[in-house]
């Protein structure tokens, strides 16, 4: 998309820079064809901008549900503790063996 909006942009410097050589009765409309490529753009790139907040916010949206714990998450760890215990109560059990 970069490169398509460069290739745009050099067009219409391509075609600004066509007009201003062009002869005298030509110059109006060379002139016109700039302001309607400026003005495309300026609305492509008003566009362009919308996009990129609507995804800005949406891996705004994203980190936010990434840095929530899951319930997979609390079961894990729910499920280490309960590991520890066991390794402690074995600990203890072959200690009262001996």
């Amino acid at each position: 998309m970069k490169s398509m909006g460069k290739g745009l942009a050099a067009a219409v410097l391509g075609c600004c820079l066509l007009g201003a050589t062009v002869s005298g009765a030509a110059e109006p409309a060379a002139e016109q064809g700039c302001r309607e490529a400026v003005a495309l753009l300026k609305e492509r790139n008003v566009q362009i901008s919308g996009d990129l907040r609507r995804i800005q916010r949406e891996i705004a949206a994203l980190r936010a549900d990434l840095d929530r714990p899951a319930a997979k998450d609390i079961v894990g760890g729910i499920g280490y503790i309960f590991g520890l215990f066991g390794v402690a109560a074995f600990v203890a059990s072959r200690r009262k063996e001996h």
